[in-house]
């Protein structure tokens, strides 16, 4: 299975399916098997959306853990062990799963959506799990070696675009994942679906996925110079423009914004265009996988900074952007205080000089100066 007839296969079997969506996701899991950091990837969308979907395939895959919830509890359990138990399994989730292996959770949502101490600390477990390691105390001294958990976890999510409603949260515990949104489908998707049997497609999806995923290459893709140095840009434009602002309750910005350092970002884009690479048995990385990680760089941005970059980029004015007016305001005022938009003369948003180098580099602009935009 290569990955053109992976494709051929899922747009057979639904409608006008965003294919990069499905790259991401098998890139992600193909740079699992590289050295350096895993890939975190988040799938959001607006409900039947083909996020579950788009994971359907890696169920059946060796080391693919699916999970429906998750507690404070989950992943190192303070529970006893009973030793009067035929082969005790461990209460612990990451002890029966291993030191390495890929997880996928469906409803990431509903994780945001708890009270903030259980959140804040499930959210504080993953950026550690993400770190290779994770370490509680339970007050207790029995099998303490219990407790703690080395290894490398490659985590694949979904979730609603009500996650943007959290970025300050996200933020404040390191940003970890990587975003790809996934569009609403049109009615000719729902007219395809009334005639789908839903056991056959994901059998075909496993089947595809699985063909696909275990017959890559044991190679390490190498990244040309060039697409290092547009990756650096790329990622450093991003982390600026998806730093969290801070407003009061009059909705004014009330303090200044201190973007995270682009390390991380730089490394998890350089792996999926790396995993992008494997997928086609490439030992280079190419344009083709640089332009993955543009479109996950975007879409990890706020979906409203997002939009009004792309119009400003294209050389649109922002009032054509389609958000609401009280919206739009808001976010050219994050983005002018992020250092990404300037005041022009004329009194409507434009790139500053700042978001145009960065662009250039990353091979997005050209090195043209972006003419005024009225508002």
């Amino acid at each position: 299975m290569t990955l053109t007839n992976l494709y051929a296969l899922i747009s057979a079997l639904f409608h006008n399916p965003d294919l990069e969506v499905i790259r991401a996701v098998v890139a992600a899991f193909a740079a699992h098997k590289l050295n350096g950091q895993p890939v975190w990837l988040m799938l959001v969308g607006p409900p039947s959306s083909m996020k579950t979907t788009s994971f359907e395939g890696l169920k059946g895959l060796s080391d693919v853990h699916f999970i429906d919830s998750i507690t404070p509890k989950t992943f190192i359990s303070g529970q006893l062990e009973d030793p009067n138990k035929p082969n005790p399994k461990s209460p612990s989730f990451l002890h029966r799963a291993g030191a390495d292996f890929k997880m996928v959770v469906g409803d990431f949502s509903t994780i945001l959506s708890m009270s903030a101490d259980k959140r804040d600390s499930i959210l504080a477990d993953l950026r550690r799990l993400y770190d290779g390691e994770l370490s509680k105390e339970f007050g207790h001294t029995d099998n303490s070696g219990s407790h703690s958990w080395k290894g490398r976890i490659t985590l694949f999510v979904a979730a609603t675009p009500e996650v943007d409603n959290y970025k300050a949260i996200a933020q404040s515990l390191g940003e970890r994942f990587i975003t790809i949104r996934v569009p609403r489908p049109d009615g000719e998707a729902a007219r395809m679906a009334m005639d789908q049997d839903k056991s056959t497609i994901n059998t075909a999806l496993q089947k595809g996925y699985k063909e696909l995923l275990e017959s890559l290459p044991a190679i390490e893709p190498s990244v040309p110079d060039p697409l290092k140095d547009k990756l650096v840009s790329l990622a450093e434009f991003t982390v600026i423009a998806r730093t969290h602002v801070q407003r009061n309750s009059k909705k004014e910005i009330d303090a200044i914004p201190y973007p995270e350092g682009s390390t991380r970002l730089a490394q998890q884009l350089t792996q999926l265009a790396k995993g992008s690479a494997l997928l086609e048995h490439r030992s280079v990385v190419e344009e083709t996988d640089y332009q993955l990680a543009v479109r996950i760089a975007f879409d990890s941005m706020p979906e409203n900074r997002r939009t009004i970059l792309k119009s400003l980029i294209a050389g649109q004015p922002v009032s054509s952007c389609g958000i609401p007016k009280t919206t739009l305001h808001y976010g050219t005022e994050e983005l002018e205080v992020l250092g990404l938009l300037a005041k022009s003369n004329l009194g409507g948003g434009r790139l500053s000089p700042q978001a145009i180098k960065l662009l250039t580099e990353a091979g997005i602009l050209n090195s043209q100066p972006q003419p005024a935009t009225a508002a």
